[in-house]
């Protein structure tokens, strides 16, 4: 064929001449016989246009979009697919079904928007709940169809609401795992599907071209959202871009040490939930101790994206989030993952906040109620 023919001169024509010294042609043959493949028109070669692909800017068919890149946040996916953007009424609550999503059962997951137009700001909420990590889980729980939220940051009525003319979108609850994952797992005799995490990258697909003239861009959550909104904070900031101001508000999902999570609760959220896939390979050499990660996290957040704002809201005594934890401290002891789980000393639990408060100074702001 050509690409052979091709091939076999460009040998040909290279095989028998040393370092500087000028071809010539084997003795009794033809000086043009190595010229070219007899019948090829090498400028035919030159000039024969590429064969369409996806990728080269020109929208061949079977193509929805072809813009020559591979950003994925831009309306149009590296595979040449389209994104079907946002578009609810003003100031209405719409939920949207987002391809390639799922939740912990496997059915698909969404996102519920609140459009105000024009608006430059806009606020994306992580749903929070309880972790599925053991048999003990509420899996129930994960099956709670959307409901738009009435109240608190989401009423739009409240003159003291900072954020009741952001447009808002409402990332519900459905994987269990913190909004961390990407991973299936045996649990409790059936295979549950930890999306949380690629859940969010789905959605950022769709979220970030939908709105691409905002300037401030708030991830907040409570509880098992607002570990989810540290989580995923990088990679929102890395979808929108470095034009847009990033600003994180984690409520009630505090990133402690250690001292507080113990290594054997954190390895059984990595296994688990495959948080080394997702999380921790984002985190890279942040995180050296893999079963310290949350607090590690957070200081890749600061490290990486020194303009993101970032605010740490806790109860010291929260009884939710400390018995949660206690599932390290098994009959009281501590790193015991063993046994009958006890929630976390009080008092570890304030002074956990109050080292985080103190490791992380003036680079994050936090209320701490109690």
């Amino acid at each position: 064929g050509v690409a052979s023919g091709i091939a076999a001169w460009l040998v040909a024509g290279a095989g028998a001449v040393g370092c500087g010294e000028p071809s010539a042609p084997p003795a009794g043959s033809d000086a043009g016989a190595r010229d070219a493949p007899v019948g090829l028109d090498v400028s035919e070669l030159i000039d024969a246009p590429a064969p369409p692909r996806c990728g080269d800017a020109n929208v061949d068919p079977g193509e929805a979009c072809d813009d020559g890149n591979a950003d994925r946040f831009d309306g149009c996916l590296p595979d040449c697919t389209g994104v079907a953007l946002l578009g609810p009424p003003d100031r209405t609550w719409t939920y949207y079904e987002i391809p390639g999503t799922q939740c912990i059962d496997g059915s698909p997951a969404g996102i519920g928007v609140s459009v105000v137009v024009g608006s430059p700001d806009l606020m994306i909420y992580l749903e929070g709940g309880g972790g599925c990590f053991n048999d003990a889980c509420d899996f129930a729980a994960l099956s709670v169809p959307f409901v738009p939220p009435p109240d608190g940051i989401f009423n739009r009525t409240n003159a003291a609401n900072p954020v009741r003319d952001f447009s808002m979108v409402y990332v519900p609850y459905c994987t269990g795992d913190i909004h961390g994952s990407d991973r299936d797992t045996m649990l409790a005799g059936a295979i549950r599907h930890f999306r949380g995490y690629s859940n969010f990258t789905r959605d950022l697909e769709v979220i970030v071209p939908s709105f691409p003239d905002v300037t401030r861009v708030l991830v907040t959550g409570i509880s098992a959202g607002g570990f989810g909104a540290g989580l995923n904070a990088g990679q929102a900031a890395d979808a929108f871009g470095p034009t847009r101001q990033m600003v994180l508000v984690d409520d009630s999902g505090p990133p402690l040490s250690a001292a507080v999570i113990p290594p054997c609760l954190q390895q059984i959220f990595r296994e688990t939930w495959g948080l080394d896939d997702t999380v921790l390979r984002a985190c890279g050499a942040d995180c050296p101790d893999p079963n310290d990660f949350a607090s590690g996290f957070i200081h890749h957040i600061e490290r990486t994206y020194p303009t993101m704002r970032v605010g740490l809201f806790s109860n010291t005594a929260d009884s939710v989030i400390r018995e949660f934890m206690g599932f390290g401290w098994c009959g009281g002891a501590y790193d015991d993952c063993t046994g009958v789980p006890v929630i976390v000393p009080a008092t570890t639990y304030e002074e956990g906040l109050l080292a985080l408060r103190t490791d992380l100074g003036a680079r994050a702001s936090s209320y701490l109620v109690g």
